[in-house]
């Protein structure tokens, strides 16, 4: 039996999850994003708790704290699910209509840049990746963002070639309809209205409009004595807790709808993050977003969660980067920056902020 030293087990684990010569740690974003891909590969479709279990498991005796670590697992997976390494599907479970949430491993596909370079997406089977030892060595990676750079004249053809799906960028950045804030906020209100009276809620924590917009995780509160329409979570007999939009009367539920609704394409977080961005913006409390330039790049800090078809369109055009004092954050071409700020006022009713 052979004696190896804990720098020579950290390299060998990088080396199978595909950073060898990357300056990572085992425990860095970029590191359990490989290591969702390559649970993923060998373990979807399966529910979004056991490939949470499979990536974070190895990990906790590196780390000091593991709730931290846990929810750092949580948001890079919703990372991956927002980009499209990952799809989240809901699958009947019974005949009662209660569905579970399913994930699935996207095939290994790419976006073309408009730098000449592409994106890659998707998850190889078993683990074995479609490029080749030249093409995997340059890949770029910045937390769960994969791309090669610009540089070679047949990489589109190339990547086809090796079996990769191209996906055309106007797919991949589809998003719905721009509309005021007030005229979504009606919709869920009409679709609230339509529902009978729900009962009691067990565990229900909804996100509490008068709380500090800059401040995600400390606007979600119980219920309490809170009288009004708000976006909330619920728990769900199996799988991860149920996205909604709930009527309360002195803390007690009256009714409520399950998010995404019927008519939706999109996640029910995703819903349930811009309901909350147009009910907000319509209490004259907007959510914010704050920029600082530097140089050719401007730093775009974000508050709180946006949906996956706004957070792909920062992953095409920048790349995201570690800042303390918000929930995320990208660096994006200075020119680039005043169009952003324009759609994410448009979409999703955000300002920007000092």
């Amino acid at each position: 039996m052979k004696r190896i030293t804990a720098e020579q087990v950290h390299a060998l684990k990088l080396a199978e999850l595909g950073l060898t010569g990357k300056s990572a740690a085992l425990t860095s974003d970029e590191a359990i994003a490989a290591a969702f891909r390559r649970a993923a590969g060998l373990m979807c479709p399966c529910s979004p708790q056991t490939l949470v279990r499979a990536v974070t498991g190895p990990l906790e005796s590196l780390v000091e704290d593991v709730s931290v670590l846990a929810e750092r697992v949580e948001a890079i997976m919703d990372a991956l699910l927002s980009f499209g390494d990952l799809i989240e599907s809901r699958e009947l479970l019974d005949e009662e209509s209660n569905r579970r949430r399913v994930v699935y491993a996207a095939p290994p596909a790419f976006v073309a840049r408009s730098s000449g370079g592409v994106i890659l997406l998707g998850v190889a089977p078993d683990g074995l990746s479609p490029l080749t030892s030249d093409l995997a060595g340059q890949v770029e990676v910045s937390k769960h963002v994969r791309c090669l750079p610009p540089g070679r004249d047949d990489l589109r053809a190339t990547l086809l070639q090796l079996g990769l799906l191209e996906l055309q960028v106007e797919t991949w950045l589809k998003s719905p309809g721009a509309e005021p804030a007030r005229q979504l906020l009606a919709r869920y209100d009409a679709l609230l209205d339509q529902v009978g009276a729900s009962g009691a809620i067990p565990e229900l924590v909804v996100l509490d409009p008068t709380k500090p917009v800059r401040y995600y995780r400390g606007r979600w509160s119980a219920p309490k004595v809170l009288d009004g329409r708000y976006v909330g979570r619920r728990k769900q007999a199996y799988g991860a807790d149920l996205w909604c939009y709930v009527e309360l009367r002195a803390g007690e539920p009256e009714r409520f709808i399950d998010l995404p609704a019927a008519h939706s394409r999109w996640r029910g977080c995703d819903d349930a993050w811009r309901l909350q961005m147009a009910i907000d913006a319509v209490r004259g409390s907007p959510q914010v977003v704050r920029t600082t330039e530097r140089g050719e790049d401007t730093l775009l800090e974000v508050f709180s969660p946006v949906p996956m078809w706004c957070r792909r369109r920062w992953d095409a055009l920048g790349e995201p980067v570690d800042q303390r004092g918000c929930l995320f954050a990208y660096t994006i071409p200075t020119p680039e920056i005043s169009e952003e700020l324009h759609f994410a006022e448009q979409m999703l009713w955000i300002t920007r902020v000092a």
